[in-house]
């Protein structure tokens, strides 16, 4: 059953994953070795004797992931669907993000819409109503009559306290992965072990990175940093999170992270180098399901976060070329110059 139902799709990760990065070229186009082959789309291999300015950049990246992600979710339907599509939809909720902050801001439309990234296809915020209203209250009004109704109840709550702006990004995040979370449990995928293996490595990273910081970069209290974190997870569980969340530094965490976490982790000395470990640890576990596994929708899921991993080094070895910067340095940015754990996708 999985292999009819899920063999066009397969055909086109097969063909799709022909244009992923290896570590090899990747090294090879930061020392400028080498010149862009078809892995990279000709409109971004322009970026690198262009003058595309840095959103644009952004822009054009994303472009290229959802175009990919829309032929991928063309055959699908039902859990499957829903799973590919909500991925794409966190680039959704940073428009959200831009809109409300503006509304916040009183900045102008045509202000708020040049920070919007262009979703194509698989857009389904309406935009414009939304940036033609006069206030943030009409805006959360606009809302409740879309999908994102529950968001806006939770911006009412929270703006009604006098919580910050974080606040309701946090809220919004949190709400984002949660359903992220639920729909890779979902049956009907065909697929589950190896979702809820690339899902939860990216919830347990995201946790961890979010605990480190709203712990001793926001200095919040145990209680609520452990309040604010999603509220699922893989390898790291509710119990796990709660007690690293009394833990009183950043070394005293690491140093009481369980395994796999504690060996990822060992001798990281500050956030920026443990989401990094951490993403190189979900990149290994999306190239074991789409190099080792057939017939799932676990593929494409695996092969779009490869995708993403390969646009943004390309997106950092254009910027550090136009800077310029070391060929050093655009590695250490991208976490190639870690110990061994760093150094294998």
């Amino acid at each position: 059953m999985s292999v009819a139902r899920y063999a066009y799709l397969n055909a086109r990760v097969s063909v799709f994953s022909e244009r992923l990065l290896g570590l090899e070229e990747t090294q090879a186009l930061i020392a400028g070795h080498a010149t862009p082959s078809a892995a990279i789309p000709a409109e971004l291999r322009e970026d690198a004797t262009g003058t595309r300015l840095a959103d644009d950049l952004d822009q054009q990246h994303i472009s290229v992931l959802l175009r990919e992600l829309a032929v991928l979710i063309r055959p699908l339907s039902g859990p499957a669907r829903d799973l590919l599509s909500y991925w794409a939809h966190r680039f959704e909720l940073s428009n959200l993000k831009v809109i409300i902050r503006g509304k916040m801001a009183g900045q102008p439309q045509p202000a708020i819409q040049q920070d919007l990234l262009d979703m194509g296809s698989l857009a389904r915020l309406p935009t414009t109503e939304l940036l033609q209203t006069d206030s943030l209250e009409e805006l959360l009004r606009r809302l409740d009559q879309t999908a994102y109704a529950g968001i806006a109840d939770q911006a009412r709550q929270l703006l009604e306290r006098g919580e910050a702006l974080f606040a309701l990004d946090a809220a919004i995040d949190r709400r984002y992965f949660a359903g992220l979370a639920r729909r890779g449990n979902e049956p009907g995928t065909g697929a589950g072990r190896l979702l809820r293996a690339i899902i939860g490595s990216v919830i347990d990273r995201v946790n961890v990175v979010w605990l480190l910081r709203y712990r001793f970069a926001y200095n919040l209290p145990p209680a609520q940093a452990y309040y604010l974190l999603i509220p699922a997870g893989y390898r790291l569980n509710a119990r796990q999170l709660q007690q690293l969340a009394q833990r009183a530094s950043f070394e005293d965490v690491i140093a009481n992270l369980p395994e796999p976490f504690a060996h990822l982790l060992a001798g990281t000395r500050n956030n920026t180098e443990v989401t990094l470990r951490l993403e190189f640890e979900t990149w290994r576990i999306a190239g074991d399901v789409l190099y080792h596994s057939s017939f799932n929708v676990a593929r494409a899921l695996a092969y779009i976060v490869l995708r993403e991993r390969d646009l943004r080094r390309w997106r950092a070895i254009v910027r550090g070329r136009k800077l310029p910067v070391a060929p050093d340095v655009i590695r250490a940015a991208l976490g190639l110059s870690l110990p061994e754990r760093g150094q294998s996708t």
